[in-house]
């Protein structure tokens, strides 16, 4: 019998910058039962709701944010009735009820649009886990979910597939709406002190959630903290980068590369190529950091 192959450890060369899905707005709703494979469609919750999440996750769409459902556990949290954590442009929020059928009537638009209630400053860790979606991640997850725990505290939940089981342990930090990957159990303490700083980890990061792949490519390269994206001139490809910095304009030049890297995209698939970004030689002055 063959030894198992498993997807997080196929390809450790494979670049992490650029790899994260861009969303607008997370919506972390707790869901204590086990998780399925597709576990916002496949669960026990009552068709009423998944109508109330649809229509809300839609709503939001056509204000031209890109929402994401997750469901999101901590084991030792029981009888507490029900936590929405919404991760938005203008912060992190939280709102309790008493079961789904309260949250149901919630209106998702008016909370991101208008909150009502103060943002959470504390950074709030969420640890892919789902191991019925890929193995990989509750293999590497739990682990890290534990460690970030011991320090953390109730400030660290499990999450639901985040994307790119290959990058596992996936950690997403809520307010910076960064999605970090390979975050093992010894990369913890330093992760925590850069995170709690309000720094981002560079070396694991995949990129802010809240920007396009080639910007997420482009910050990750340019390494430095309080960039804010002033243009995207290209696509996904290939594209040109202009931040603000607190020192002033930095731009750079991404693309993917020509030569593709075969990786296992999740365990028990069939390798498939990917080209991963890297940075484009310039001589424009801005591109140089400060």
């Amino acid at each position: 019998m063959s030894e198992r192959v498993y997807c997080a450890e196929a390809e450790p060369r494979e670049p992490l910058a650029g790899t994260a899905d861009p969303v607008d707005v997370w919506i972390l709703i707790e869901y204590r039962p086990t998780w399925r494979a597709r576990a916002h469609d496949d669960n026990e919750l009552p068709p009423e709701f998944r109508a109330w999440l649809a229509a809300g996750s839609a709503a939001l769409g056509a204000q031209g944010l890109r929402a994401r459902p997750q469901f999101i556990r901590q084991p030792t949290r029981s009888g507490l009735g029900v936590r929405l954590l919404l991760g938005t442009p203008a912060g992190l929020f939280e709102h309790d009820f008493a079961d789904y059928s309260d949250l149901q009537v919630f209106d998702l638009v008016t909370a991101v649009m208008e909150p009502a209630v103060a943002p959470i400053a504390a950074p709030h860790y969420f640890v892919c886990t789902n191991g019925q979606r890929d193995v990989c991640c509750a293999r590497f997850g739990l682990p890290v979910f534990e460690a970030l725990t011991a320090v953390a505290g109730e400030r660290v939940w499990q999450v639901t597939h985040l994307g790119g089981h290959r990058f596992a342990p996936n950690v997403l930090v809520l307010p910076q709406r960064a999605l970090y990957g390979r975050v093992t159990p010894d990369a913890v303490p330093a992760f925590l002190e850069t995170a709690e700083a309000g720094r981002l980890a560079f070396p694991l990061l995949r990129g802010r959630t809240s920007l396009p792949r080639a910007a997420q490519a482009a910050e990750v390269f340019i390494g430095l903290d309080d960039l804010a994206l002033e243009s995207v001139a290209g696509d996904d490809n290939h594209a040109e980068v202009a931040f603000s910095a607190p020192s002033g304009p930095v731009r750079i030049s991404v693309a993917r590369d020509v030569t593709p890297l075969s990786v296992l995209p999740s365990c028990g698939a069939e390798p498939e190529d990917v080209r991963p970004y890297r940075a484009m030689p310039s001589t424009d002055p801005l591109s140089k950091r400060s």
